[in-house]
């Protein structure tokens, strides 16, 4: 099968980053969202070359796994403050404020609006919108040729992201240049799509005759004593109020949670393995109570794995703003099963993506989500 023709007939198994697009010397490779609501590549094979740069690129047909010494870690911001900026321990923002210290750019995933897109920065002031998991899919289309171009021209970029974009970044990355970018990837279940979440903001401004924004996933609310709060901004009139929530009442985080609307290439992902792609590994550790460790569980503690030299060095050199403990790596695995599993997909599935093309959003979130769509100010 030649290398074109494996790209073009990748369909469902596709992981939507787009590096393909960008790799592109002939602008052949264009995306378009198709009816499960996923970015997939639409090659105009009368303007390939056949140069498989393509193929070079996708993270299905090139994966460089890292085989060094791995060392897990527990730890959290010493700063409580930064700790409550994070999903879990913060770690993301005092890995980011020492790369931008040593004159890094940043890349990683920020809302433009309710849009999810990866995004370069480089300062601390434009750190913030990274901070956070974000449940979609981001687009990341133009973002491996913007951080080529810094690394071409002798800037360093510090790229976080899932384990299939960072290894798009990497494949997209001639070796001469890896020294100057170091990666994190996250221990990632499975993306939603951002059509499917635009299809739930635009329910949620149907009910609060309102405009939505400034959408967040795990917030840090002591109302609600549990790790997946949310909250985001409704303005009505001109005036702005807040609501927030657990997983729960949100249809779509609810069907986040239940694994029911994910990218069906995540139900089988070759990224679940020990062997990461990325420099540090970044997750929540869950079930850490479990273990001889210090510190308040209910305010978010990290999990960190470092798999290459650089990234173990990287993480010592955070050491005076964290408190962190090394545990055996197989606590990782056994505290979070995506580590080395994908997520095994729900039997209804298929018949919910089906569904919310033909029937709409709304139908199929009272049908399968198991929430209300109405939320309290």
């Amino acid at each position: 099968m030649k290398r074109i023709d494996y790209i073009s007939q990748l369909n469902e198994k596709c992981t939507g980053c787009m590096a393909c697009e960008d790799a592109c010397p002939t602008y052949c490779v264009s995306s378009i969202i198709e009816k499960d609501g996923f970015r997939y590549s639409v090659i105009d094979t009368l303007k390939c070359i056949s140069c498989g740069k393509c193929y070079s690129v996708c993270p299905l047909t090139h994966q460089e796994k890292h085989t060094s010494e791995q060392h897990l870690f527990a730890a959290y911001s010493s700063d409580p403050i930064v700790r409550n900026n994070g999903s879990s321990g913060g770690v993301f923002e005092i890995l980011a404020k020492h790369f931008i210290e040593q004159g890094y750019h940043v890349c990683g995933a920020a809302f433009d609006d309710t849009t999810l897109k990866h995004r370069v920065i480089d300062s601390q002031s434009e750190l913030k919108p990274l901070f956070k998991s974000k449940y979609i899919q981001s687009n990341t289309e133009g973002i491996f040729n913007q951080v080529l171009s810094l690394l071409k021209t002798g800037e360093k970029v510090f790229f976080c992201g899932t384990p299939c974009q960072v290894s798009a970044m990497l494949n997209s990355t001639p070796k001469a240049l890896r020294s100057n970018i170091f990666t994190a990837d996250i221990i990632c279940h499975g993306v939603p799509s951002q059509k499917v979440f635009d299809d739930y903001i635009k329910t949620l401004e149907k009910k609060h005759d309102g405009k939505i924004s400034d959408f967040s996933f795990r917030i840090k609310d002591n109302r609600y004593k549990h790790a997946h709060g949310y909250s985001y901004k409704v303005t009505k009139n001109g005036k702005a109020s807040i609501v927030n929530g657990i997983y729960t009442n949100s249809s779509f985080y609810n069907a986040f949670k239940k694994y029911l609307i994910f990218r069906n290439g995540c139900y089988d992902c070759q990224y679940t393995t020990l062997q990461r792609v990325s420099d540090i590994t970044l997750a929540d550790f869950w079930g850490i109570e479990k273990y001889d460790f210090k510190g308040n569980v209910d305010t978010g503690i990290s999990m960190v794995i470092t798999n290459t030299e650089k990234g173990y060095d990287t993480f010592a050199s955070i050491q005076k703003s964290i408190v962190s403990k090394e545990f055996p790596v197989q606590y990782g695995i056994d505290s979070n099963h995506c580590l080395t599993h994908s997520t095994i997909k729900p039997k209804n599935r298929d018949v919910i993506i089906e569904e919310l093309a033909t029937n709409g959003y709304e139908q199929v979130a009272t049908k399968y989500f198991g929430s209300s769509l109405v939320h309290k100010m």
